[in-house]
């Protein structure tokens, strides 16, 4: 009795801390994702309706992954406390982590596909990105598969190739979504003060979303090699709630940078108009069309500021600006 419990304590430490630790930060970044859903839906009213939908749909995912953490983390020290069976078995809640973090991540990859596409016209890039958040989902859909049929919490070390297939891919594509939409901005660069500046803004949001996410889940591919504990997991519930967290940021983002395109400086024009609230909910709200509504919203707002002489050159800075604004 006293070697089944000294058992029972070793493996809550190794396994169950992390895993709480990882809970923890899960259901903290799920506080921040339930405050950007609700900013997007009461801010953006009229993007369109596939947008809102597929939010939706992500926030559903990410409501039932800290349901299924929170429900078996609960069992496990709270529940079941003393129990070895259930420190050492992983029931079917622990198994959906995998599947929902790779599902998650699919669906975040996907979305920054399309914006590669309609940024980039390369439909080749998308491609790659889409194949690759197909890989990596599989492979943690095939992580919990494994998990479910050797469900001994030892038995994790066994998993290595599904486990490493999936985390190599989901880090590289967060790199290769990161790298190439800098790429794209970098060359966008023109020169004139308000492009400049909506660019730099978007690539430290591009950077600080898909790098922190490529970031962890090379820390959980280094924990998950190097550690013969459940360190790793630790990074897994993190890493599934960094992902929704960064389109929803992303998509927040769009009144800022539609701002800044107007008055990088951040003071009032010189004609004294502000951007109408209208014309941010405006951003996006005709579909695959968003690029040419923001175009003409923001046209429309540097023909009255502008001075003749520079009518011109204004007006082409903005289109830029418009393309980048309504897709980023």
């Amino acid at each position: 009795m006293a070697s089944e419990a000294a058992e029972a304590q070793t493996l809550a430490q190794f396994v169950d801390g992390p895993c709480l630790a990882g809970i923890f930060m899960n259901v903290m970044l799920y506080g921040v994702m339930l405050t950007q859903t609700f900013f997007y839906y009461t801010t953006y009213r009229h993007d369109p309706t596939w947008i809102k939908v597929y939010v939706g749909i992500l926030f559903f995912a990410d409501t039932l992954n800290t349901a299924f953490n929170i429900a078996w983390i609960y069992g496990v020290l709270i529940t079941n406390f003393g129990s070895l069976n259930a420190v050492i078995y992983a029931n079917w809640l622990m198994e959906t982590e995998e599947a929902l973090t790779g599902i998650i991540g699919a669906l975040v990859q996907v979305f920054y596909a399309w914006r590669l596409l309609k940024l980039t016209g390369k439909r080749w890039l998308a491609g790659t990105v889409v194949a690759l958040a197909i890989i990596q989902s599989l492979a943690a859909i095939g992580t919990s598969i494994n998990m479910a049929m050797r469900p001994l919490i030892t038995n994790f070390v066994h998993y290595k190739e599904a486990v490493l297939v999936w985390l190599s891919a989901t880090a590289f594509n967060d790199v290769l979504i990161a790298l190439s939409l800098i790429w794209f901005l970098n060359r966008s660069r023109t020169g004139h003060s308000k492009t400049e500046t909506v660019i730099s803004k978007i690539i430290q949001i591009t950077m600080s979303n898909g790098l922190l996410t490529a970031s962890f889940a090379l820390a959980d591919i280094i924990a998950y090699v190097a550690s013969p504990g459940g360190l790793h997991l630790a990074f897994n519930y993190t890493l599934c709630k960094l992902y929704g967290n960064s389109v929803m940021s992303s998509l927040n983002s769009r009144a800022i940078l539609t701002s800044a395109s107007r008055n990088p400086t951040g003071h009032t024009a010189s004609s004294g108009r502000t951007m109408p609230h209208s014309d941010i909910d405006d951003i996006g709200s005709k579909g695959s069309r968003s690029a040419q509504v923001m175009v003409s919203v923001e046209t429309h707002q540097m023909v009255d500021m502008s001075a003749a002489g520079n009518r011109k050159s204004d007006v082409g800075s903005h289109l830029s600006d418009a393309k980048i604004v309504a897709v980023v």
